[in-house]
Formats: structure tokens, sequence, C-alpha cells
């Protein structure tokens, strides 16, 4: 007896649970056979699969099946040629496939024979299938922008902090608006919070992964990973900006900005803290930043300098690392040549520019003095905080800007939208604007109240606070605040020279020092048990 299989296809699972096209194709082709005498072996049905993509899995299988040596099936059934592909190209190569294995192709709706001109019908259609098919995913994006630039969501699954809701009806069709989804939209300001530091020291991703884990929180019961943390927090959907058509759905490449378009949606978090953070990520580039600066030993890492030739003091050892010295880099790599160099004990070092920081910058009349004018009054300099708040406004201005035209630089296509050295100059510029604009208000505000954004006793708080914590602090955070409070260390044979900034030691005075921005440890030091590399 002839045997064949029947393949059943729709194009989405959505017609696929709505529709009645995979029995009814089934019900078809199967009377189709009866009224041949042909067996039906075995019914392939295939939902939600695009007949333009030759990757499903179940169509896949039936082609292995039917060209096993055995051949269980002399035909494969279908419901239309455009059921089995809708590319010409793919459609020959399997067709010939089954040729070759003994098994025929067979639309019970287009009867076209299988001598030669039917071949040539065959291939007519399918071409058209493919002309067919591709006109309408033309026509079903067209209308898919056309709804997200009416604000309405497209159907896919949302992103995680978000659920769908159905805003309105039009017709036949259900128009969905993106809202909060309060659990997971909790979980995403925690995981901004983290990576901002905001009850602690800031996190990078891979510690924020690790510290959701341990807890048994979940994304969609997911566990997370440190590339999904960095995808979350750097798309602008948290920050009330969704950007729909970024990439091609077919090939994963991204399209240019020109095609993009921009849905409002409700914000998980502002926009200052969205920018922050991403400032935050391109700061922890080891291309900036080595990670030996931030998670050595060395307390003066990064700020320690040669007093003779200006390069960077490293860690230098003795007697088997049983003693630790400060020494000149260039020295050491290139000589005694290239500098005469110093070489300090690390210790000592260490505790001489910790006490001379706490004796002369963080004793709280000694740092009062070095931020005297930012202890006046507004009323008392009114005047220059009115020319101060001209020239922010203008630097405020600037960087509006600077940021419009990167944008007009990247729709031109003079730039490319994924290019990384835009993203961080654009970051650069947004982070620059928002601190801009938080010192407008600020002195704004200053204006209007008469008030000093730093008072004596919140100068005495910080300065004891900031003092214990260079003295008495972990490790790890101690390097922070040394960067926070130094930004060169100078090292001669007679003197040391510390310089610091006093706009930053301001900031830390008003905002206070927990919410001062740290470092992120990008890996924690562990111990072994004959202090070597092996376990």
């Amino acid at each position: 007896m002839t045997t064949a299989a029947i393949y059943v296809r729709v194009s989405t699972s959505r017609q696929a649970e709505r529709d009645l096209s995979l029995p009814d194709q089934i019900a078809q082709c199967r009377a189709y056979c009866d009224q041949r005498g042909w067996q039906v072996v075995e019914v392939f049905s295939e939902p939600g699969a695009s007949a333009l993509d030759d990757d499903r899995p179940v169509f896949q299988e039936m082609i292995y099946k039917a060209t096993r040596i055995e051949r269980p099936y002399d035909f494969v059934v279908v419901h239309s040629l455009s059921r089995f592909s809708r590319d010409a190209l793919h459609s020959e190569l399997y067709v010939r496939q089954l040729r070759k294995a003994g098994v025929g192709l067979v639309s019970i709706t287009q009867d076209i024979g299988q001598d030669a001109s039917g071949e040539f019908i065959r291939k007519v259609l399918n071409v058209f299938d493919e002309h067919q098919s591709r006109e309408n995913a033309k026509h079903v994006h067209r209308a898919m922008l056309e709804n997200a630039r009416q604000g309405f969501w497209n159907g896919s699954q949302p992103p995680y902090g978000y659920a769908t809701e159905i805003q309105e009806r039009r017709g036949t069709k259900d128009k969905k608006v993106l809202v909060l989804r309060d659990d997971e939209a909790r979980i995403m300001r925690l995981i901004f919070n983290l990576a901002m530091g905001t009850e602690g020291r800031p996190m990078g991703v891979k510690a924020i992964a690790t510290y959701l884990n341990e807890r048994g929180i979940t994304r969609r019961g997911r566990r997370f990973s440190t590339g999904g943390v960095h995808d979350l927090l750097t798309s602008s959907t948290y920050c009330g900006r969704h950007q729909f058509n970024r990439f091609d759905s077919r090939n994963g490449r991204p399209r240019p900005p020109s095609q993009w378009v921009q849905v409002q949606v409700p914000a998980i978090v502002d926009e200052q803290t969205f920018n922050a953070v991403q400032a935050l990520l391109q700061s922890r580039n080891p291309k900036r930043v080595a990670p030996r600066i931030v998670n050595g030993p060395t307390l003066l890492a990064g700020v320690a300098r040669c007093g003779h030739c200006g390069a960077a003091l490293i860690q230098n050892t003795g007697k088997g690392g049983l003693y630790r010295y400060y020494a000149c880099s260039r020295k050491l790599k290139e000589g005694a040549t290239a500098c005469r160099g110093l070489r300090m004990p690390m210790d000592r070092l260490d505790q001489i520019v910790i006490d001379e920081v706490s004796a002369r910058v963080l004793h709280s009349d000694r740092l009062s003095d070095l931020l005297k004018a930012y202890l006046k009054s507004a009323n008392s300099r009114s005047a220059d905080i009115k020319e101060r708040l001209s020239r922010l406004r203008q630097a405020y201005k600037d960087a509006e800007a600077g940021i419009a035209r990167l944008l007009t630089l990247v729709e031109q296509g003079v730039m490319d939208a994924e290019d990384g050295s835009l993203r961080e100059r654009l970051v650069g510029l947004k982070v620059r604007r928002d601190e801009l604009g938080a010192e407008v208000a600020d002195l704004q505000k200053r204006l209007a109240n008469g008030e000093p954004a730093i008072t004596p006793d919140k100068i005495a708080a910080f300065a004891a606070l900031l003092s214990d914590k260079l003295q008495n602090g972990p490790p790890d955070f101690r390097q922070a605040y040394v960067r926070l409070t130094m930004q060169e260390v100078s090292v001669g044979d007679k003197e040391i020279r510390i310089s610091g900034s006093k706009a930053l030691l301001a900031r830390a005075a008003s905002n206070g020092l927990d919410k001062t921005a740290l470092g992120v440890l990008s890996f924690v030091q562990e111990w072994r048990a004959r202090k070597d590399s092996n376990l």
C-alpha cells in the first residue's frame, strides 16, 4: 500500500491557538489520501513557524525520516506548496532531497503533476509564494511601526519589570500598552540601587547577579547572569524610553537610528539614575582603570607618584614578600638610568599620608577654612551665585547641543549607533548635563532660601567620619576614600606633596559620605591555604 506523511504549518503561535487552520489542513489532507487509498503513517504539525526559514524542528524531523534508507512513506502531503516552504531556493533543495530518496511532494490544492510541466509550474508557484510572503512581511512591519508610533505594544513578550494591558479595542484587534509589574519592578529598582551603591558600595554586574541568585530571585524562572544584568542596566526602557525596531528580527542585525521608533512607557528609574549607572559601567572598562588599581592591596595605587620623574609608585617586595615597598615603576622597568627613584616601606608611607590628611585636611577647622567659599550664605554672595548660575546654564545648553549634534551625526549615517566611542561620549554628555542641572537647581534653591550648601556642623561630622574611615575602614573602602580625598601623592626625597579637589570634598560634605560614589570591585580576593594560586 502507498504510504504518506502529512505536514501542516501555520506562521504564528497566535494562529495556532485561535484558528482552526491546523485541524482543517489535517482533515483535508486525510480526505485526499483516503480518496486515493493511501495510508497516512504520520502527521507532522508545526505551529508558529515561518516558511521563509528552514530551521523548523518539525520540518527537519520530517525531512530526516523521509530520507532514511527504509523510506517509511512514499509521499509528503501538504495543503499547499506554501505550507512546505515560501523560499524558492530552500523549496527546490528539499524537493530534490526528497526525490533522491524516492519520496514525492504533493499539494492537495495545486494538482500540478510530477512531470516536467508540473516541475516548471511548481517552481513558478514557489517564486510567487516567496514574493507574496515578503510583501506581506513589509505590510505587517509597516503596521507594527505605526502601532508603535501610536504608543502601543506590538505583542511580543514584555520586558522584565513590565506586563501588557489592553487599552482599547479596534474591531477585532486589541491595542495593548506596557504597565508596571510591581513584583518585577521592585527587583529592577533593587538592581539599579545595587549598581549605584545606594546602601553601600556600588556593585558590578557579576556581583549583582550573584547577590540575586543567592537570594533565590529569578528572572521569570531563570537565574540571573552577568550578560543578562548588563542588558537590563543598559536598556533605556527602564527610564521610560523603549526603542522599537532597533534590530532586524530575522538576522539580529542593528538598524540605523533613523528607523527606530521611541515608545514612551512607565519609568522604573529616573533618567539621572539611569545615566549615572551608564557612566559607572563605562568607568569600569579595564582600558580605563586596571583591575589591580581597584582590587590590589596597595592603598595608594593609582595615586602615589615618584617625585623625580612623575611615574607611578608600585608595589615592590623584599625577603620573599615579607616586606612591601613603594618603588618607582620607571626605575624598576628601565633601570637606574631612567630615574634615580626611591624605595619606601609601604606601611610607613600609608601611615604618613593618612595622618597628614587627617590632621591638615580633615580637621574640622582646617576643612572649614578650605571650604569657606561654600560656607558663605547666599545673601552675602548673591551676585556671585547669579553669575555662576549664568555660566552653568550656558554649560547646560552646550551639553544639550553636544547631545543633539551626536544624534544628528548618527541619523545622517556619519557615525554608527552601536559604536562604543559614540556611546561613551553620549553617556558622558548626558551625565554632565544631569550634573549641571542638579547644580543649577541647588544654586537656585540656595539663592531663594539664603542658605549655604554646607554648614559647619556638616563639615565637622563629615571630617570625623571620613578620618575614621581612612584610619580604620576595610582595605577596599580605604582605597576608595583615598581616591575621594586625594588626586595625587608626589613622594620626593625630603617632602611629600598631597593634592586633591575642593569640589569633591564639598560635594561629599554636602551629600554625605554614604551617598558618595565609590569604586566597584571587579573581583574579591580569596585566601589560599599555602598562600599560592593553587587549591
